[in-house]
Protein backbone atom coordinates (compact mmCIF):
# COMPACT_ATOMS: atom_id res chain seq x y z
CA UNK A 1 0.00 0.00 0.00
CA UNK A 2 1.37 3.40 -0.92
CA UNK A 3 1.44 5.79 2.01
CA UNK A 4 1.32 9.56 2.14
CA UNK A 5 4.77 10.87 2.98
CA UNK A 6 4.39 14.63 3.18
CA UNK A 7 2.89 17.82 1.85
CA UNK A 8 5.18 20.24 0.09
CA UNK A 9 4.48 23.86 -0.70
CA UNK A 10 6.36 25.21 -3.69
CA UNK A 11 6.68 28.73 -4.93
CA UNK A 12 6.55 28.80 -8.72
CA UNK A 13 4.55 31.60 -10.30
CA UNK A 14 2.57 31.56 -7.07
CA UNK A 15 2.23 29.00 -4.29
CA UNK A 16 0.55 25.65 -4.76
CA UNK A 17 0.54 22.34 -2.96
CA UNK A 18 1.49 18.88 -4.05
CA UNK A 19 1.07 15.56 -2.29
CA UNK A 20 3.93 13.08 -2.61
CA UNK A 21 3.12 9.37 -2.75
CA UNK A 22 6.29 7.30 -3.01
CA UNK A 23 7.52 7.85 -6.56
CA UNK A 24 4.68 10.06 -7.76
CA UNK A 25 2.80 13.17 -6.68
CA UNK A 26 -0.48 14.96 -7.31
CA UNK A 27 -1.03 18.72 -7.58
CA UNK A 28 -3.72 19.61 -5.06
CA UNK A 29 -5.32 22.31 -7.20
CA UNK A 30 -5.13 20.63 -10.60
CA UNK A 31 -5.31 16.93 -9.80
CA UNK A 32 -2.38 16.27 -12.16
CA UNK A 33 -0.49 13.04 -11.54
CA UNK A 34 3.27 13.58 -11.92
CA UNK A 35 4.31 10.11 -13.02
CA UNK A 36 4.21 9.00 -16.61
CA UNK A 37 3.83 5.32 -15.69
CA UNK A 38 1.23 5.13 -12.92
CA UNK A 39 -0.49 1.73 -13.18
CA UNK A 40 -4.21 1.29 -12.68
CA UNK A 41 -3.63 -0.66 -9.44
CA UNK A 42 -1.61 2.27 -8.10
CA UNK A 43 -4.40 4.65 -9.07
CA UNK A 44 -6.60 2.94 -6.47
CA UNK A 45 -3.91 3.63 -3.84
CA UNK A 46 -3.65 7.25 -4.99
CA UNK A 47 -7.39 7.73 -4.65
CA UNK A 48 -7.47 6.15 -1.19
CA UNK A 49 -4.60 8.28 0.11
CA UNK A 50 -5.78 11.48 -1.53
CA UNK A 51 -9.49 11.23 -0.70
CA UNK A 52 -9.65 8.94 2.33
CA UNK A 53 -11.58 6.27 0.46
CA UNK A 54 -11.27 2.55 1.01
CA UNK A 55 -11.33 1.13 -2.50
CA UNK A 56 -9.99 -2.41 -2.90
CA UNK A 57 -7.84 -3.90 -5.67
CA UNK A 58 -11.02 -5.48 -7.04
CA UNK A 59 -12.39 -1.98 -7.68
CA UNK A 60 -9.76 -1.52 -10.36
CA UNK A 61 -11.76 -4.00 -12.47
CA UNK A 62 -14.47 -1.35 -12.74
CA UNK A 63 -11.95 1.20 -14.01
CA UNK A 64 -10.51 -1.45 -16.35
CA UNK A 65 -13.94 -1.95 -17.88
CA UNK A 66 -14.39 1.80 -18.35
CA UNK A 67 -11.04 1.98 -20.14
CA UNK A 68 -11.96 -0.96 -22.38
CA UNK A 69 -15.26 0.67 -23.33
CA UNK A 70 -13.55 3.99 -24.03
CA UNK A 71 -10.85 2.42 -26.20
CA UNK A 72 -13.54 0.60 -28.21
CA UNK A 73 -15.63 3.75 -28.71
CA UNK A 74 -15.47 4.83 -32.36
CA UNK A 75 -15.89 8.54 -31.61
CA UNK A 76 -13.02 8.45 -29.14
CA UNK A 77 -10.88 6.48 -31.60
CA UNK A 78 -11.38 9.16 -34.22
CA UNK A 79 -10.77 11.96 -31.74
CA UNK A 80 -7.58 10.37 -30.38
CA UNK A 81 -6.10 9.84 -33.83
CA UNK A 82 -7.02 13.35 -34.95
CA UNK A 83 -6.06 15.45 -31.92
CA UNK A 84 -3.33 16.24 -29.45
CA UNK A 85 -3.97 14.89 -25.96
CA UNK A 86 -4.92 18.39 -24.81
CA UNK A 87 -7.59 18.79 -27.49
CA UNK A 88 -8.70 15.19 -26.93
CA UNK A 89 -10.00 16.18 -23.50
CA UNK A 90 -12.87 18.20 -25.00
CA UNK A 91 -14.38 14.99 -26.35
CA UNK A 92 -13.16 12.60 -23.68
CA UNK A 93 -14.57 14.33 -20.58
CA UNK A 94 -18.13 14.20 -21.93
CA UNK A 95 -17.80 10.59 -23.10
CA UNK A 96 -16.25 9.50 -19.79
CA UNK A 97 -19.24 10.74 -17.84
CA UNK A 98 -21.54 8.74 -20.14
CA UNK A 99 -19.42 5.61 -19.64
CA UNK A 100 -19.64 5.97 -15.87
CA UNK A 101 -23.41 6.42 -16.06
CA UNK A 102 -23.72 3.31 -18.23
CA UNK A 103 -21.88 1.27 -15.60
CA UNK A 104 -23.16 2.97 -12.44
CA UNK A 105 -24.81 -0.18 -11.07
CA UNK A 106 -21.54 -2.11 -11.24
CA UNK A 107 -19.77 0.08 -8.69
CA UNK A 108 -21.97 2.67 -7.01
CA UNK A 109 -19.24 3.80 -4.59
CA UNK A 110 -16.83 4.92 -7.31
CA UNK A 111 -19.69 6.24 -9.43
CA UNK A 112 -21.11 8.42 -6.63
CA UNK A 113 -17.66 9.76 -5.73
CA UNK A 114 -16.91 10.48 -9.40
CA UNK A 115 -20.18 12.37 -9.92
CA UNK A 116 -20.18 14.17 -6.56
CA UNK A 117 -16.57 15.22 -5.95
CA UNK A 118 -15.01 17.50 -8.62
CA UNK A 119 -11.45 16.89 -7.37
CA UNK A 120 -11.92 13.11 -7.45
CA UNK A 121 -13.47 13.45 -10.90
CA UNK A 122 -10.46 15.46 -12.08
CA UNK A 123 -7.90 12.89 -10.93
CA UNK A 124 -9.85 10.03 -12.54
CA UNK A 125 -10.41 11.95 -15.78
CA UNK A 126 -6.77 13.01 -16.14
CA UNK A 127 -5.41 9.51 -15.62
CA UNK A 128 -7.97 7.68 -17.75
CA UNK A 129 -7.71 10.25 -20.55
CA UNK A 130 -3.97 9.64 -20.84
CA UNK A 131 -4.43 5.87 -20.60
CA UNK A 132 -7.17 5.75 -23.27
CA UNK A 133 -5.40 8.20 -25.58
CA UNK A 134 -2.13 6.25 -25.53
CA UNK A 135 -3.88 2.89 -25.89
CA UNK A 136 -5.80 4.02 -28.96
CA UNK A 137 -2.78 5.68 -30.57
CA UNK A 138 -0.52 2.69 -29.93
CA UNK A 139 -2.75 0.22 -31.71
CA UNK A 140 -1.51 -0.99 -35.02
CA UNK A 141 -3.51 -0.47 -38.15
CA UNK A 142 -4.00 2.49 -40.39
CA UNK A 143 -5.77 5.27 -38.52
CA UNK A 144 -6.62 6.87 -41.85
CA UNK A 145 -9.12 4.07 -42.44
CA UNK A 146 -11.40 5.66 -39.87
CA UNK A 147 -10.62 9.31 -40.58
CA UNK A 148 -11.87 11.34 -43.54
CA UNK A 149 -8.64 13.37 -43.75
CA UNK A 150 -4.86 13.23 -43.49
CA UNK A 151 -2.99 15.16 -40.81
CA UNK A 152 -0.29 17.27 -42.45
CA UNK A 153 2.44 19.76 -41.54
CA UNK A 154 1.85 22.50 -44.10
CA UNK A 155 4.03 25.35 -45.17
CA UNK A 156 2.57 28.73 -44.33
CA UNK A 157 1.63 29.41 -47.94
CA UNK A 158 -0.33 26.14 -48.16
CA UNK A 159 -2.66 26.86 -45.26
CA UNK A 160 -6.30 27.27 -46.37
CA UNK A 161 -5.25 26.25 -49.89
CA UNK A 162 -4.44 22.57 -49.58
CA UNK A 163 -5.49 22.09 -45.95
CA UNK A 164 -7.58 23.55 -43.13
CA UNK A 165 -7.32 23.48 -39.32
CA UNK A 166 -8.90 20.70 -37.29
CA UNK A 167 -10.60 22.34 -34.33
CA UNK A 168 -12.72 20.93 -31.47
CA UNK A 169 -16.25 22.24 -31.95
CA UNK A 170 -16.32 23.74 -28.46
CA UNK A 171 -13.18 25.74 -29.23
CA UNK A 172 -14.41 26.71 -32.68
CA UNK A 173 -17.61 28.18 -31.25
CA UNK A 174 -15.49 30.75 -29.45
CA UNK A 175 -12.36 31.09 -31.56
CA UNK A 176 -14.03 31.60 -34.92
CA UNK A 177 -15.78 34.73 -33.74
CA UNK A 178 -12.28 36.22 -34.05
CA UNK A 179 -10.67 35.29 -37.41
CA UNK A 180 -7.23 36.28 -36.11
CA UNK A 181 -7.39 33.47 -33.53
CA UNK A 182 -8.05 31.00 -36.31
CA UNK A 183 -5.03 31.99 -38.36
CA UNK A 184 -2.68 32.09 -35.37
CA UNK A 185 -4.08 29.16 -33.38
CA UNK A 186 -2.07 26.07 -32.52
CA UNK A 187 -4.20 23.61 -34.49
CA UNK A 188 -3.63 20.33 -36.27
CA UNK A 189 -3.92 20.84 -40.04
CA UNK A 190 -5.68 18.33 -42.27
CA UNK A 191 -5.85 17.64 -45.98
CA UNK A 192 -9.34 16.65 -47.13
CA UNK A 193 -11.03 15.39 -50.26
CA UNK A 194 -13.68 18.08 -50.71
CA UNK A 195 -15.87 19.33 -53.51
CA UNK A 196 -15.36 22.87 -52.18
CA UNK A 197 -12.48 25.22 -52.87
CA UNK A 198 -10.70 25.88 -49.59
CA UNK A 199 -10.33 29.40 -48.23
CA UNK A 200 -9.61 31.28 -45.00
CA UNK A 201 -12.30 30.79 -42.39
CA UNK A 202 -12.76 27.10 -43.17
CA UNK A 203 -12.12 24.39 -40.60
CA UNK A 204 -12.94 20.76 -39.87
CA UNK A 205 -14.70 19.74 -36.66
CA UNK A 206 -16.34 16.62 -35.29
CA UNK A 207 -20.08 16.83 -34.60
CA UNK A 208 -21.23 14.68 -31.69
CA UNK A 209 -24.90 13.88 -31.12
CA UNK A 210 -27.87 12.39 -32.93
CA UNK A 211 -30.06 15.46 -33.42
CA UNK A 212 -28.92 16.07 -37.02
CA UNK A 213 -29.20 12.46 -38.18
CA UNK A 214 -29.48 11.11 -40.79
CA UNK A 215 -27.74 14.01 -42.61
CA UNK A 216 -24.97 14.28 -40.00
CA UNK A 217 -24.45 11.03 -38.11
CA UNK A 218 -23.08 11.01 -34.58
CA UNK A 219 -19.31 11.49 -34.68
CA UNK A 220 -19.13 12.79 -38.25
CA UNK A 221 -16.39 15.18 -39.28
CA UNK A 222 -17.69 18.20 -41.15
CA UNK A 223 -16.21 21.06 -43.13
CA UNK A 224 -17.34 24.45 -41.82
CA UNK A 225 -16.98 27.90 -43.35
CA UNK A 226 -16.92 31.15 -41.37
CA UNK A 227 -18.47 33.69 -41.54
CA UNK A 228 -21.81 32.60 -42.99
CA UNK A 229 -22.36 34.36 -46.29
CA UNK A 230 -25.76 35.39 -47.63
CA UNK A 231 -29.08 34.42 -46.11
CA UNK A 232 -28.87 31.99 -43.20
CA UNK A 233 -32.32 30.50 -43.60
CA UNK A 234 -32.25 26.78 -44.34
CA UNK A 235 -28.51 26.45 -43.76
CA UNK A 236 -26.95 24.10 -41.23
CA UNK A 237 -24.92 26.30 -38.93
CA UNK A 238 -22.73 26.27 -35.84
CA UNK A 239 -24.30 28.59 -33.28
CA UNK A 240 -22.92 29.86 -30.00
CA UNK A 241 -25.65 30.47 -27.43
CA UNK A 242 -25.65 32.65 -24.33
CA UNK A 243 -27.41 31.66 -21.13
CA UNK A 244 -28.94 28.47 -22.52
CA UNK A 245 -27.56 25.07 -23.48
CA UNK A 246 -28.34 22.47 -26.11
CA UNK A 247 -30.65 19.98 -24.34
CA UNK A 248 -28.88 17.06 -26.04
CA UNK A 249 -25.26 17.88 -25.22
CA UNK A 250 -25.49 20.38 -22.37
CA UNK A 251 -23.12 22.68 -24.27
CA UNK A 252 -23.64 26.34 -25.14
CA UNK A 253 -23.10 25.69 -28.80
CA UNK A 254 -24.99 23.59 -31.29
CA UNK A 255 -25.14 22.53 -34.93
CA UNK A 256 -28.67 22.90 -36.28
CA UNK A 257 -30.63 24.06 -39.33
CA UNK A 258 -31.34 27.79 -39.13
CA UNK A 259 -34.93 28.94 -39.73
CA UNK A 260 -36.52 32.29 -38.95
CA UNK A 261 -39.75 34.24 -39.16
CA UNK A 262 -39.68 37.96 -39.96
CA UNK A 263 -42.08 40.87 -40.07
CA UNK A 264 -41.75 44.27 -41.68
CA UNK A 265 -41.58 47.33 -39.48
CA UNK A 266 -41.55 50.43 -41.64
CA UNK A 267 -38.68 50.08 -44.07
CA UNK A 268 -36.95 47.40 -42.01
CA UNK A 269 -37.43 43.70 -41.40
CA UNK A 270 -36.92 42.17 -37.98
CA UNK A 271 -36.93 38.63 -36.69
CA UNK A 272 -39.97 37.60 -34.67
CA UNK A 273 -38.66 34.09 -34.11
CA UNK A 274 -35.45 32.17 -34.77
CA UNK A 275 -35.56 28.38 -34.72
CA UNK A 276 -32.55 26.07 -34.60
CA UNK A 277 -34.08 22.90 -35.99
CA UNK A 278 -32.79 19.33 -35.73
CA UNK A 279 -33.17 16.90 -38.61
CA UNK A 280 -34.03 14.07 -36.25
CA UNK A 281 -37.75 14.21 -35.29
CA UNK A 282 -36.91 12.77 -31.87
CA UNK A 283 -35.46 16.16 -30.90
CA UNK A 284 -37.17 19.52 -30.38
CA UNK A 285 -36.04 22.79 -31.99
CA UNK A 286 -34.33 25.48 -29.94
CA UNK A 287 -36.45 28.62 -30.27
CA UNK A 288 -35.49 32.27 -29.75
CA UNK A 289 -38.01 35.12 -29.78
CA UNK A 290 -37.36 38.64 -31.03
CA UNK A 291 -36.27 39.76 -27.57
CA UNK A 292 -33.83 36.85 -27.33
CA UNK A 293 -32.15 37.31 -30.72
CA UNK A 294 -29.03 38.70 -29.07
CA UNK A 295 -28.57 35.48 -27.13
CA UNK A 296 -27.11 33.61 -30.08
CA UNK A 297 -24.27 34.14 -32.51
CA UNK A 298 -24.02 32.28 -35.81
CA UNK A 299 -20.37 31.25 -36.12
CA UNK A 300 -20.07 29.11 -39.25
CA UNK A 301 -21.95 27.11 -41.87
CA UNK A 302 -21.59 23.35 -42.20
CA UNK A 303 -20.91 23.06 -45.92
CA UNK A 304 -20.00 19.37 -46.19
CA UNK A 305 -20.06 16.11 -44.25
CA UNK A 306 -16.70 14.47 -44.94
CA UNK A 307 -16.51 10.86 -46.07
CA UNK A 308 -13.74 8.45 -45.14
CA UNK A 309 -10.80 8.46 -47.50
CA UNK A 310 -9.69 5.33 -49.25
Amino acid sequence: HVSLLKHVNLLLHGEYSIEIFGDYCIEIDTGKIHDENVQLSKLIDILNDRFGTDFKPADQLFLDSVVEDAVADENLQQAAHANTIENFKYVFSKELESLFIDRMEQNEDIFNKFMGDPNFNQVIEEYLRKRVYEEIRSRRGDAQNILPFRIVSPKEQDKFKTCVPLVPLKVAAGAFSDPQQVENGDWEWVSIDSRHSLHKGMFVAQVVGKSMEPAITDGSYCLFSSPVEGARRGKTVLVQMRNISDPETGERYTVKRYESEKEQSGDEWRHTKIMLKPNNPDFEPIVFTDAEEGKLQVIAECVEVLKNEG
